[in-house]
C-alpha cells in the first residue's frame, strides 16, 4: 500500500512520520498533494479536464484537475510530474510548469472520511489534441476540453450548462452535459478561481498565485 509522508502546520512541512494512505486518511493527517492544469489556447482557451474513475472513492465521475495525487513517502514537488506521467501518458519538464502556490483543502469522500489536502498547484499550456494522450484507465474514465468563457458562465450563472467534448479512456470520442455539480464540491471555489487564473494566463499575466 501506497505509503505517505505525514505534513504539520503551521508550515506543512514533512513530519518525520509516516503512513499508508488508508491510515493517514482515517487519521486526519495533513497530506501532500500535486495538481497540474492543462490549458489550450487552441483551437479555443480551454481547461482539460479529467473525469475521475466511477470506482474513485474521491468524486467519483466528477470532473477535476487535469492530473495530480498524493506524494508518496520521500518524493519531491518535482516528483508530481509521475501523476502526470501515469494518468495521462504526458510528458512534461518540470520548468515548462508555473507554479499557481498551495491551498488547503478538507473534503469528504465516499466512505465520509474527512480528507486533508495541501496542494501544490501548476498550470502549463498544451496545445496538443485530446488524442495523443494515454488515459491511466484504472484512475481516469475521460478527458474533456472546457472552453474557459463557458467554464466562468457555468460557475456565476444559475443553471447554465454546456455540453464538452472529449475522450474516454478506450479512445472513444464522448461528449458531457456540464453544470456547477458536475464539479467535486471545495469550499473556496477552486475550480471557478483556476478557470480565472486560465483566463489570465492566456493573456501572459505574471506573477498568478491562487
Amino acid at each position: 500500500m501506497e505509503k505517505l509522508d505525514i505534513l504539520v502546520p503551521p508550515d506543512f512541512k514533512k513530519s518525520s512520520q509516516i503512513k499508508n494512505v488508508k491510515q493517514a486518511i482515517e487519521d486526519g493527517d495533513w497530506l501532500g498533494t500535486f495538481n497540474l492544469w492543462v490549458i489550450q489556447n487552441k483551437p479555443v482557451p480551454a481547461i482539460i479536464y479529467q473525469q475521475r474513475s466511477p470506482n474513485a472513492s474521491w468524486a467519483p465521475l466528477k470532473l477535476d484537475v487535469t492530473a495530480g495525487g498524493h506524494y508518496t513517502a520521500g518524493e519531491s514537488i518535482k516528483d508530481g510530474l509521475r501523476e502526470v506521467r501515469e494518468e495521462l501518458g504526458r510528458k512534461y519538464n518540470f520548468k515548462e510548469l508555473t507554479p499557481l502556490g498551495r491551498r488547503l483543502n478538507v473534503g469528504v469522500d465516499t466512505k465520509k472520511r474527512q480528507r486533508r489536502t495541501v496542494c501544490d498547484i501548476f498550470i502549463v499550456l498544451d496545445d496538443a489534441p485530446l488524442s495523443s494522450y494515454t488515459l491511466q484507465k484504472e484512475e481516469v474514465h475521460a478527458i474533456f476540453s472546457c472552453p474557459i468563457d463557458t467554464l466562468l458562465k457555468v460557475h456565476t450563472k444559475k443553471g447554465y450548462t454546456f455540453t464538452a467534448v472529449g475522450l474516454t479512456n478506450t479512445g472513444k470520442a464522448t461528449t458531457l452535459k456540464v453544470s456547477k455539480s458536475s464539479f467535486p464540491y471545495n469550499w473556496d471555489d477552486y475550480h471557478f478561481k483556476m478557470a480565472l487564473l486560465a483566463k489570465r494566463f492566456l493573456k501572459n499575466e505574471q506573477s498568478l498565485l491562487y
